[in-house]
């Protein structure tokens, strides 16, 4: 099979919007530049644009009235840093926000972003191994010690001519790529732009449609800090159906247990350590992947959360799922994900959109009821 067919193969994918939307910089509380480029990618397909005050973006697709209310949610935050303090000699020490493995930081790029929006490129340094004692080598570095180097001499460079200040943003700086199977895909923040790429997608495929359903497609913020802007988002909305779009680490790799692969189609979640999948909801859509001919399977997550561990607990509850996307590497500056499983998670969302009515929500709500 060619490159192209093998590409072509799993649907129409608009590599330029996912470029958009992974190499924008937005860290955890900071997710400005990444909101403007959602919008700009959804709005021509929807009826509505507004905010939390959080800075969530919800675009809203209107549906009949009285109609059941579904909101998809993918956050459009990623992990990075903070400028935690400036020395003498114009290093930057770092405060991490989200989760870092420092075996992954020393030697690699970054972005600086000022107050205002002015940004600059440095690398987190290291050390030679030249002479290095084994103990130290084999020591993963503390977070402490890890520092940025702009290229400066001193700390007035840092503070007076490029206006760094403590408190600025620190972006890991990466490119995009396709791989040599154009299937694979690799680029920073696909936890979780890929999610957020998703709901943009589902929502332009609607466009033309007619749905029962009024949807809610909800890029939210703070994800990687406590899942903060998907509590207030569904707030605003109350839905009554909530799917989070969101990676899942995926275990095909040499040294892990091969149980969550990337290119199998759909995979859905059946709890992680925020919250217990809705039951109804899982199997609805189990069924409804197997009519269209898409291969799906579960996963468990033991550690770690997503948005719906605080959308399912909005007012009276929300019957809430998450269908993740495997990925490689996340939480480093790269991680590479499959065309299949973004394409036929899209396919799966977009048709379940254009059933779902009052009596499909009707049935999920009774699956829970003595």
């Amino acid at each position: 099979m060619s490159k192209k067919k093998m590409a072509e193969a799993y649907g129409d994918i608009d590599l330029e919007m996912l470029a958009d939307l992974t190499l924008a910089n937005g860290i955890s509380g900071h997710e400005k530049e990444v909101a403007a480029v959602f919008k700009e990618w959804v709005q021509d397909s929807v009826d509505t644009i507004e905010y939390d005050n959080l800075g969530s973006i919800i675009a809203t697709k209107k549906g009949r009235e009285n109609g059941p209310k579904l909101m998809f949610a993918g956050h459009i935050d990623e992990i990075g840093f903070l400028v935690k303090s400036i020395d003498d000699n114009g290093f930057l020490r770092l405060h991490p926000v989200g989760g870092w493995w420092t075996h992954v930081l020393p030697s690699q790029p970054v972005v600086v972003v000022t107050r205002e929006q002015k940004m600059y490129v440095g690398v987190i340094g290291s050390k030679a191994p030249h002479g290095m004692k084994p103990e130290v080598r084999n020591k993963v570095m503390d977070m402490a010690d890890l520092f940025v180097d702009l290229g400066v001499s001193c700390k007035e460079e840092v503070t007076d001519v490029l206006g760094v200040q403590v408190g600025d943003m620190i972006v890991p700086k990466a490119d995009f790529h396709v791989l040599a199977n154009p299937n694979y895909l690799m680029s920073k923040a696909w936890d979780n732009r890929v999610g957020a790429a998703i709901v943009v997608d589902v929502m332009r495929k609607l466009k033309d449609e007619t749905t029962d359903a009024t949807i809610y497609g909800v890029g939210t913020v703070q994800e990687e800090v406590g899942l903060r802007g998907a509590k207030t988002a569904a707030h605003m909305i109350n839905p009554d159906i909530a799917i989070t779009l969101d990676v899942t680490i995926a275990t095909d790799t040499p040294g892990a247990d091969a149980n969550m692969k990337m290119g199998v189609g759909v995979t859905l979640e059946v709890m992680d350590a925020s919250y217990i999948g809705h039951k109804g909801l899982l199997y609805h859509l189990q069924d409804l992947a197997k009519d269209l001919g898409i291969d799906s399977q579960f996963e468990i997550l033991a550690a770690g959360g997503t948005d719906s561990g605080e959308i399912q607990k909005v007012h009276s509850g929300v019957i809430a799922l998450t269908v993740s996307i495997p990925a490689r590497y996340i939480h480093s500056h790269y991680g590479i994900i499959h065309r299949k499983d973004y394409a036929d998670t899209v396919t799966l969302l977009t048709e379940f959109s254009k059933s779902l009515n009052n009596d499909v929500l009707q049935t999920l709500i009774d699956t829970k009821r003595a």
